[in-house]
């Protein structure tokens, strides 16, 4: 199809077939009262798939309460896609994390996820939820996924690991040492008993099993489930307990790489003995400056479930919130969202080492601040970050290499601010990325872009203009044939309601992305004043068939897409507009509008024609 857009441009008088000069505009105005989700003058459009707080859950029989149903819960954060193969035309299964804690009697105690099945709606980019009946008997569109009776309650659901084979794995942050903590006045977690690996529920670990251990330290690992089924399968304990937010499984069904959301935050690796098999198998915590750059953990319960402080004495990196990672063309990217101050000398932290990525951003943000070249050498950076002089409000994505084991930061945030006094509106950067948090990639033909999601974790230096309380996050493409990119190589394509951290990105086929808005403000508009899960589609018609930009021309040329089309055309901005048929008959006028109807036109060549006389040839299929 795009083929045939080309012909029509360049017969229509274009100079060159180059794809700036027939470009469409992809920018969201900076429109910072809206009080639902954003979305750009472009071909892209949104859908609210599910609704924390409002949708209706299924759920298993739970502590005293009865299998039955009740209201989902909120926070979204991780979405877990699994394609359904089979000859059923549904798309997959989705499974979205849940990163409020709260005590619930029918969903369970601490944090949750939530199943739901999709299917794509006949000659459109729409999505309906698939009406189940599970292997357990529970029937209907969202199912609570059971942690309660197969491996007991989870601390806070963020993100998480979907395997190439579909396989997959929630992370439970949400650090906690005592249980006196996470009863918190019978608000979070009303058992505080102790659990018993392998006896307590039917899920068990090789080498646990009957131990006892006390409640809280059932919490903070990676937790297997079937998404197939809403059922957890194990908690995996050999990978360690910590303030996990997410990691990478590789192709080879053995290695898997882990992120800490900390300050500091550990990087590590399990390498399973098996392939498939990750109940065995040696886990490693990353030190840049070791010959090997690994330092193994042995599978002792009692280290295990103390990773991080194990880690940082045996001078591990440390990093500023390590969160998401994606991988692609066989590199690692991982986002590091950053803290605005953190001081790595004091108590155990003095043994740990400052990572490589941090000593970049100091010395990118020395450069912005003072105008001149950090003087001293990257030991000397390193000791300014220890010592707490490294204020990184703004994080950075960085790139990983697992054949040379070298980490290094990628892009940084920004423009950076010299002072803490934001910008007003009409002052503030078209473009300006803060604390990355959600990590994926997407490709559209040839080409690979990395969708970034930003998690701010304040409104000060530049985060958020002036005046304004609360947060406005959003997702934006990179595209990665850009040697050295910057912030403003970025391409915003969404941002979800005010508050709201935007998170869960995820292709789950090649024109349709699934997206969490979490948390938002009580007062926006509904539903956008609960977490909730949304798509958008239409980047088919955002670039070209290799995948190149369209980019925004729209103030040179009047424009119209998809062309050729079937069901309706988008203007590139709100006009009055008329069309009239090959004979020169007006047919519609319409009146400040940006999409035409055209389905009840029959196929054939038209012409619409705008206030300024211009005219635009398409057609009708």
């Amino acid at each position: 199809m795009k083929k045939k857009i080309y012909s029509l441009l360049i017969a229509g008088g274009l100079a060159s077939p180059s794809v700036a000069q027939f470009a469409f505009p992809v920018n969201i105005d900076t429109a910072w009262s809206v009080k639902t989700i954003w979305m750009p003058k472009s071909p892209l459009k949104s859908q609210t798939i599910f609704v924390g707080g409002q949708d209706i859950v299924q759920t298993t029989a739970t502590y005293t309460s009865p299998a039955g149903s009740t209201v989902a819960k909120q926070w979204h954060d991780y979405i877990g896609f699994v394609k359904d193969n089979s000859t059923s035309g549904d798309l997959g299964w989705a499974v979205v994390n849940h990163e409020m804690v709260s005590a619930d009697p029918k969903i369970g105690d601490g944090g949750g996820m939530t199943m739901f099945k999709l299917k794509k709606n006949t000659n459109s980019d729409t999505l309906s939820v698939v009406t189940q009946t599970l292997t357990d008997g529970r029937a209907g569109k969202f199912f609570n996924v059971d942690f309660v009776n197969t491996v007991g309650e989870t601390g806070m659901n963020c993100g998480g690991i979907t395997t190439p084979s579909g396989r997959m794995w929630t992370a439970e942050e949400w650090m906690q040492t005592s249980n006196a903590a996470i009863f918190s006045g019978g608000s979070g977690f009303k058992d505080t008993s102790n659990f018993i690996i392998g006896t307590t529920t039917p899920a068990g670990f090789p080498g646990f099993n009957g131990k006892s251990i006390k409640r809280y330290l059932n919490l903070n690992w990676m937790v297997e489930i079937n998404p197939l089924t809403a059922k957890a399968v194990r908690k995996q304990y050999n990978w360690g307990r910590a303030g996990w937010e997410g990691g990478v499984a590789m192709a080879d069904n053995k290695t898997v790489y882990l992120f800490e959301d900390g300050a500091p935050g550990i990087f590590a690796k399990f390498v399973a003995t098996t392939a498939n098999d990750y109940t065995s198998g040696q886990l490693y915590v990353y030190k840049h400056d070791a010959p090997t750059f690994w330092i193994p953990i042995e599978n002792n319960f009692d280290t295990l479930a103390i990773l991080n402080k194990v880690a940082v004495r045996r001078g591990a990196s440390m990093f500023n919130r390590l969160e998401w990672g994606a991988q692609s063309n066989g590199k690692i990217y991982i986002t590091e969202t950053g803290r605005d101050v953190q001081t790595y000398n004091t108590g155990n932290n003095v043994n740990g080492k400052i990572s490589p990525t941090l000593v970049q951003g100091y010395k990118t943000r020395y450069l912005i601040k003072n105008s001149v070249v950090f003087p001293g050498t990257d030991a000397a950076a390193a000791d300014s970050v220890r010592a707490g002089k490294f204020f990184d409000y703004y994080g950075r994505v960085n790139e990983f290499d697992p054949a040379t084991n070298i980490i290094r930061s990628y892009i940084e945030g920004g423009p950076l601010s010299a002072s803490a006094n934001s910008q007003s509106t009409t002052a503030y950067p078209p473009i300006h990325f803060s604390n990355p948090d959600g990590l994926d990639f997407m490709t559209i033909g040839t080409k690979t872009y990395m969708i970034i999601q930003e998690d701010l974790n304040g409104v000060n230096w530049n985060r958020m203009p002036a005046g304004y309380p609360n947060t406005n996050c959003e997702t934006y493409l990179l595209d990665m044939s850009i040697a050295s990119p910057t912030y403003s190589n970025l391409i915003r394509i969404t941002a979800c309601p005010p508050g709201a951290e935007i998170t869960g990105a995820t292709m789950i086929s090649s024109n349709v992305m699934l997206l969490n808005s979490q948390h938002p403000s009580s007062s926006n508009t509904f539903p956008y004043n609960n977490s909730l899960t949304y798509a958008i589609s239409g980047f088919n018609n955002m670039f070209t068939s290799n995948g190149e930009l369209i980019k925004d021309t729209m103030s040179e040329s009047f424009n119209v897409y998809p062309n050729p089309t079937s069901r309706e055309i988008n203007l590139n901005k709100e006009m009055d507009a008329a069309i009239y048929n090959i004979s020169g008959q007006r047919l519609k006028v319409v009146r400040d509008t940006k999409t035409i109807n055209v389905s009840d036109l029959t196929p054939g060549i038209y012409f619409i024609q705008n206030t300024e006389g211009k005219s635009v040839k398409f057609i009708v299929e």
